[in-house]
């Protein structure tokens, strides 16, 4: 048998959650190797399997097994899959087609806000990228030719309101002409950092393209919240694509390794609708079905998620 079809019965099979854990996985942080279990995992199905349970429209919430650092504290996922297996599921993700128009209001309300906080720190703005910026909601809203976005995905160039978006291989496009180094003012990613399994590769790359001088906005679910410690196992941020679960110390001690000063940090609500919101706690305590009826359903609230957002600087 060859290692693609050895590789490919893997994804088909029982995770064993155990059987990924070949190696010490040392700590993000800290380098540290040792680490207590805090919540074991929650999803047995395939690696093939896996992109059900991924991002918004997921059809349950689940987790890998989630640990803490016996060095510094750091919380997060591990064993995790490889970073191909990561490359794959995402590429096999598609929103739903009849998404209910509350969801378009919702992303709005959100990226408005975020983009208030960016205009309070750059008033004149500057040449900036939207990493991960998925159909480019935030670019459209925003409204600054000087902005691009970039997303991963086949090759290619698509428009989002006056703004550009880029698809194809983050490392490929950020050490490429398109991207030339130290170039940008500033970048945005929201909910990004931690759902990438070459973390330390792609903030490096980060680094590079921007120059001294030049802001990094950054959101991530916060570990320390008061949601995060008051709901403990139950918390709806531990979920499958989060490898990654850092405090307001532990992204300000990972960001310094790579170049980054911390200018502020703050809690931000996660605009959704009522229906979402209702789904979403509904899968947190093992209920099934969804909400989605009448106009309240779809009416937008600030939900406190136990988000934060950090507004770093480059040395």
């Amino acid at each position: 048998m060859n290692e693609g079809m050895a590789a490919s019965e893997a994804r088909e099979a029982p995770i064993d959650w155990p059987a990924l854990a070949r190696a010490p996985d040392p700590c993000l942080i800290c380098g540290e190797t040792a680490h207590e279990a805090l919540y074991p995992p929650s999803y047995h199905g395939t690696i093939a399997g896996a992109a059900g349970y991924f991002l918004a429209h997921r059809a349950a919430t689940a987790h890998g097994p989630i640990v803490r650092c016996g060095g510094c504290g750091f919380v997060f996922t591990s064993p995790r899959f490889s970073g191909a297996d990561y490359d794959r599921i995402y590429g096999g993700i598609h929103a739903p087609d009849n998404l209910d128009e509350a969801f378009d209001a919702a992303k709005a309300a959100r990226f408005r806000r975020l983009g208030d906080i960016v205009r309070r720190h750059l008033p004149e703005g500057g040449d900036f990228l939207d990493l991960g910026c998925g159909d480019g909601g935030f670019l459209r809203l925003f409204d600054d030719p000087r902005g691009r976005g970039f997303e991963v995905g086949l090759p290619g160039r698509r428009s989002a309101g006056r703004s550009e978006v880029i698809t194809g291989d983050w490392a490929s496009f950020a050490t490429s002409p398109d991207c030339p180094r130290a170039s940008l003012d500033y970048l945005t990613a929201f909910d990004v950092l931690e759902h990438l399994p070459r973390i330390d590769e792609d903030v490096a790359l980060i680094r590079a393209v921007l120059k001294p001088g030049g802001l990094f906005f950054a959101s991530v679910p916060n570990v320390e919240s008061l949601v995060a410690r008051a709901m403990g196992r139950r918390w709806n941020m531990l979920l499958l694509e989060h490898l990654w679960y850092f405090s307001p110390a532990t992204l300000a001690r990972f960001l310094a390794r790579h170049g980054f000063e911390q200018i502020e940090v703050r809690s931000v609500p996660f605009d959704a609708p009522v229906a979402h919101i209702a789904t979403r706690l509904a899968q947190t305590f093992g209920m099934k079905g969804t909400f989605g009826v009448g106009a309240l359903s779809r009416m937008v609230l600030p939900a406190p998620a136990g988000i934060m957002l950090g507004v770093y600087r480059a040395r």
